[in-house]
């Protein structure tokens, strides 16, 4: 019997104390790819420089971006907006993928991975390569390019720092899938700028009507210089391609023009282009036939911009007759459009965004900020903007935005806008208006 105790005894007290020692063993070592992790995504406040080496650590401090950040705090951006996905971001630390990031309201079902190609690890070095994919409806969405990233990570001072960041760029011109994506693309970016010449064509037919009491019946008088309602000779179609009849591959009519109505219609050059017809009429709508034909277009095609969407030509049409009495805010602050009757005309007056609009006369779309895409990040971006006599964009800054991702890509953009000149009176004067700029993940952004 003493035998059969102490031999319990010897049991539970090697029991007890092998759970001793292995609470008082410290965690095991990181791994490299455990490191890229809380590098990106991680928690504390330091967790992007401590895997940055340490050169490159008091390089980075030293430059600055102009607003009080430094470089370091505007990278790990991309890190806030993941983990703002909340409930849809994930990440792995083992298994054959790192990263997922899905948006749980999206009816498409819209979700971005990042899997593990290759993690050689050699002595104190390791080699991770990661593929980005992205799902639309549980079926993998074909990119323009598939795009890979390797991440060299090196052991410094017992801890895992990145040295080298490489991107390698596949395309697969012999796919078809990958070959008809850059064609799909192409021809939506194409039928943009079509919809809006055909927009464009609508708002000079009514600056022409409120100067002259009738439509033009030909594109060629509306490209002409003529007199308009506030006695200035200006052409009322901007574009001197499209007065032609023919831009980006499109040849544009106008047909069944008696004065009081036209219609407008961009039909393919090429028939077997694959891009579909366009047409509208004095009504502002704008619609579209697939087979390409403007005779479907202005029987039986689909609305893709109504009347109600087309507030810039509305707004032409207040614009155009009564350009001798504006309307001029109220809150128009001290000094700006708010001239007496026995003072000099204001050098700047403010205007809603629909009679800007209806002036735009060419626009650079911005470009999708690869961090907010990458972030699934969209949303509006408004701006204040101050439109000189020449029609330029003389400033322009952020009134509010949904992400600050996608600032500096509107701003780029819509400092490179041109208008025509707003006439007060007969002359051109300084503009105050809002312009917002829409980022869209599945269209370009638009204004």
């Amino acid at each position: 019997m003493r035998t059969v105790v102490l031999a319990t005894a010897t049991v539970i007290c090697s029991f007890f104390l092998t759970g001793a020692l292995a609470a008082q063993a410290p965690p095991p070592p990181q791994t490299a790819r455990q490191a890229l992790i809380e590098m990106f995504f991680g928690q504390s406040a330091d967790h992007l420089q401590k895997h940055l080496p340490d050169v490159t650590r008091r390089s980075f401090q030293k430059m600055d971006t102009g607003n009080g950040q430094s470089l370091l705090t505007e990278f790990s951006m991309l890190a806030s907006q993941a983990k703002a996905a909340g409930a849809g971001f994930q990440t792995f630390e083992t298994g054959p993928t790192l990263l997922t990031l899905e948006e749980p309201q999206s009816d498409t079902g819209e979700k971005i991975e990042l899997t593990v190609e290759r993690d050689d690890l050699s002595g104190d070095e390791d080699q991770i390569e990661l593929a980005v994919h992205m799902t639309r409806g549980g079926k993998e969405d074909t990119l323009p390019f598939v795009p890979r990233f390797t991440f060299a990570m090196k052991m410094e001072s017992d801890i895992w720092r990145l040295n080298e960041i490489s991107v390698t760029v596949r395309l697969p011109l012999a796919d078809p899938d990958f070959l008809k994506s850059i064609e799909d693309r192409q021809r939506s970016q194409n039928e943009q700028m079509i919809i809006w010449a055909v927009r464009s064509v609508n708002t000079a037919e009514t600056t022409y009507k409120a100067a002259n009491g009738n439509f033009a019946c030909d594109l060629a008088t509306l490209g002409k210089a003529g007199k308009q309602a506030s006695g200035t000779s200006r052409a009322y179609l901007y574009d001197p391609q499209l007065a032609t009849g023919k831009k980006n591959g499109y040849v544009f009519v106008i047909s069944s023009c008696d004065g009081s109505h036209y219609k407008i219609v961009g039909e393919p050059a090429a028939p077997d282009s694959g891009q579909r017809a366009f047409c509208s009429d004095e009504s502002g709508t704008i619609r579209a036939s697939a087979d390409g034909k403007a005779t479907s277009c202005l029987s039986s095609g689909e609305e893709v911009q109504g009347s109600a969407d087309a507030t810039g030509v509305a707004a032409a049409v207040v614009e155009a007759q009564k350009q001798q009495q504006p309307a001029v805010s109220a809150e128009s602050p001290k000094g700006v459009g708010t001239a007496s009757p026995h003072s000099s005309a204001p050098q700047r007056v403010r205007v809603s965004q629909g009679v800007t609009q209806s002036l735009l006369v060419s626009k650079v779309s911005p470009v999708y900020p690869p961090d907010a895409r990458a972030t699934r990040v969209q949303g509006a971006v408004v701006l204040a903007a101050i439109i000189g006599k020449d029609g330029s964009v003389q400033s322009v800054r952020v009134v509010s935005s949904a992400s600050p991702l996608l600032e500096k890509a509107a701003l780029d953009a819509v400092k490179q806008w041109k208008y025509r000149p707003y006439l007060l009176n007969g002359n051109p004067v300084e503009v105050e208006t809002q312009i917002t700029v829409n980022f869209t993940l599945t269209t370009s952004p638009s204004d």
